[in-house]
């Protein structure tokens, strides 16, 4: 029968042990700190460069004004640029790069954003480079609104002049970007609102010529003055729309309503050379009735005369009438065309200078920088205290664990001794 295996326990450290151990190898648990916390103070105080932040405030307006007019010229399409859009734009290669280019004209490129080895300067200062959205803290905008977009553009430097200065390009750099995005579409509305102008003032001098050949071809004034000799005339209310009509198209040099323009027919009335006509007629045949045999001859040649000039003044009538029934409808065609051409030649060209005008006005309107960088004299970096913090807790981690080692290596040595 095999003899029963019994395992014996582990030998387990109790918290007497530990501190045991801590106790005997006080000098590792000591002396790494102490090497570290050494280190971390020189090169806070005479390794590490000291560094510098400020911060410019960049605010973009929403297009408020020009959706409004886009609005009136039918003109659609609105791209309002979010905090995302703009951090995009503010760190394009085009803006930083103008920052970069424009510090190392003047002289105050510093060394750790210059060209060195493999690294570009312009990657190496990109990396100093913050944007923090500040939208939130703005106050709520009625509804209906869209708020503005602020953002907080940053910079460490190691003066705090270049910081300053750093950040300021950077923020006029981002606005003037912003606002040429915004300004491009405004220039790009207004080409095709110059387009439709175009085409609505050809309209509009068709429909003038068109108007002024009829003016200068049609019979109707003369028509209604040879209706106002044969039959009769009187104003109404028609004639004085045809005034005001003939007058409105005066102003545009197109012709001077006459006298005879300002009346219509109305019939069977008033005076005129049928109603004299008529009158001579009945006289002669209330003469017919009184006269004797010798004179009834003259008298019916007389007659004859008269009814055959009525005959021709009727069929004249009705030949001016269909006339002039046709020119006037004619005449309101035209009139019509010419007004409707006129009005939308000049909404569009007043459309036009609003547009103008909001463009002029939106050079920088758009994007501003609402609060420049100054220079803070208040070092970021380096953080001494949390250097040295983070040193002395590294060395004494270390420490632990050389501590341990120490004390397993000289139990070995114990063990072979004995």
């Amino acid at each position: 029968m095999d003899p029963v295996m019994v395992e014996t326990p582990s030998e387990e450290l109790s918290l007497r042990d530990i501190v045991e151990v801590l106790k005997r190898q006080k000098l590792w648990i000591l002396s790494p700190p102490l090497a570290f916390g050494v280190l971390a103070l020189i090169y806070g105080f005479f390794i590490a460069e000291p560094r510098y932040a400020s911060t410019a405030t960049v605010n973009v307006s929403p297009v408020q004004v020009q959706a409004q007019l886009e609005q009136r010229i039918q003109v659609q399409g609105q791209n309002l640029l979010t905090f995302e859009g703009l951090k995009a734009l503010a760190f394009s290669e085009e803006v930083t790069k103008e920052v970069w280019e424009t510090l190392k004209q003047e002289g105050k490129l510093p060394t750790a954003w210059q060209d060195q080895g493999g690294t570009p300067g312009l990657e190496r200062m990109v990396k100093d480079f913050k944007i923090k959205n500040e939208t939130s803290r703005q106050q709520v905008v009625p509804q209906g609104q869209v708020p503005p977009v602020v953002a907080s553009l940053s910079v460490e430097a190691p003066t705090p002049e270049v910081a300053a200065r750093a950040a300021n390009l950077w923020a006029e750099a981002v606005t003037r970007r912003v606002n040429r995005i915004s300004l491009a579409r405004l220039e790009a509305n207004l080409q095709a609102l110059e387009e439709q102008v175009a085409s609505a003032e050809n309209v509009y001098h068709e429909a003038q010529t068109r108007w002024e050949a009829f003016r200068r071809t049609n019979t109707l004034e003369q028509d209604l003055a040879e209706l106002y000799f044969l039959q009769g005339f009187t104003p109404t209310a028609s004639s004085q729309m045809f005034t005001s009509t003939a007058s409105s198209h005066a102003s545009s040099q197109m012709f001077t309503p006459t006298a005879s323009s300002q009346v219509i027919l109305l019939g069977d009335q008033v005076y005129g050379e049928r109603l004299r006509l008529q009158k001579d007629l009945n006289d002669v045949e209330v003469a017919l009735k009184a006269v004797g045999m010798q004179d009834r001859p003259s008298l019916l040649a007389k007659r004859a005369a008269l009814q055959a000039r009525i005959a021709q003044v009727e069929a004249r009538i009705a030949l001016l009438r269909e006339r002039v029934a046709k020119a006037q409808v004619e005449q309101d065609r035209l009139n019509q065309a010419l007004e409707l051409a006129k009005n939308a030649y000049l909404a569009l060209s007043q459309k036009k200078t609003d547009l103008q005008i909001e463009l002029a006005s939106s050079q920088n309107s758009l994007a501003q920088v609402i609060a420049p960088a100054y220079p803070i004299y208040e070092k970021v970096a380096p953080k001494r205290g949390l250097i040295f913090a983070l040193a002395v807790a590294l060395g004494l981690m270390l420490g632990v664990m050389a501590a341990f080692v120490a004390e397993a290596l000289r139990g070995e040595g114990q063990a072979r001794a004995a």
